[in-house]
């Protein structure tokens, strides 16, 4: 369903920042921008004949906005027409992120359009068929606020939880009763007190393993290991280049 131009946690630079995409026809649904991403957005000539890019955010940590600006104003100056708005940006407003653009010097209404995400209130997107269903808070660090996504794409249910060390009771009961057809949730090896991410052990005590098949694990850290995961029952998601996986 999704396809990810980085599936790494922030210091995972084999792997590029997470980030995740669909596209269809012309236009093209985006998650998230990190540091490294507008790079592989580029060598990847990923943005071949889309129009429009409905990017979603997670929430402001660089490795998930930090070349967001460079992509919104690539598109503005030098992909398609000239001096051209071809971005809404989506997101709750105590993410930040319009703050983040504007001391990057992106201007809203000329150079991106915003957008603004409420809880229990339903987002669609027409000419992407996506539609966002709920946001969730998620916990993941003090110093911002970090959300997670139900979303129909294409009529499949789809769960996205961005950063997070735990996963909502809703939502743990839904993937749990088959309700998602992907649910894509940030995964790591690293398992200790404190731990700001999902470590796959607490992932497969919170996942019973005939719901396992449907969940995708991803944001991977330097020791995770694929076969490890997949011996669990567990999805893995790749790295795509030019729409094409590696």
């Amino acid at each position: 369903m999704l396809k990810f131009i980085g599936s790494g946690s922030a210091f995972n630079t084999k792997l590029g920042n997470n980030s995740a995409y669909y596209k269809e026809g012309n236009q093209m649904l985006l998650i998230d921008c990190g540091s490294n991403i507008f790079h592989r957005i580029k060598e990847g000539n990923l943005l071949e004949g889309i129009e429009n890019i409905h990017i979603l955010i997670t929430h402001t940590h660089a490795d998930h906005v930090g070349s967001l600006a460079d992509l919104i104003l690539y598109t503005y100056y030098s992909h398609g027409e000239f001096a051209k708005s071809k971005v809404v940006v989506h997101s709750l407003l105590s993410t930040g992120v319009k703050e983040v653009l504007r001391l990057n010097g992106v201007v809203e209404n000329i150079h991106y359009e915003y957008a603004t995400l409420r809880f229990d209130t339903i987002t669609t997107i027409p000419s992407l068929r996506v539609t966002i269903i709920n946001c969730y808070e998620t916990s993941h660090v003090n110093e911002l606020k970090s959300f997670a996504f139900d979303l129909t794409i294409k009529g499949k249910g789809v769960y996205y939880s961005g950063d997070a060390n735990e996963i909502n009771k809703e939502v743990l009961e839904a993937i749990n009763n088959n309700f998602f057809d992907y649910a894509y949730i940030d995964t790591c090896k690293a398992d200790y007190e404190g731990n700001v991410h999902l470590s796959l052990r607490e992932l497969s005590e919170l996942i019973k393993p005939e719901a396992r098949n449907q969940v995708w694990c991803m944001h991977l850290d330097e020791g995770f290991n694929r076969k490890e995961a997949e011996d669990l029952g567990f999805n893995v998601v790749t790295n795509v280049k030019g729409d094409e996986h590696y």
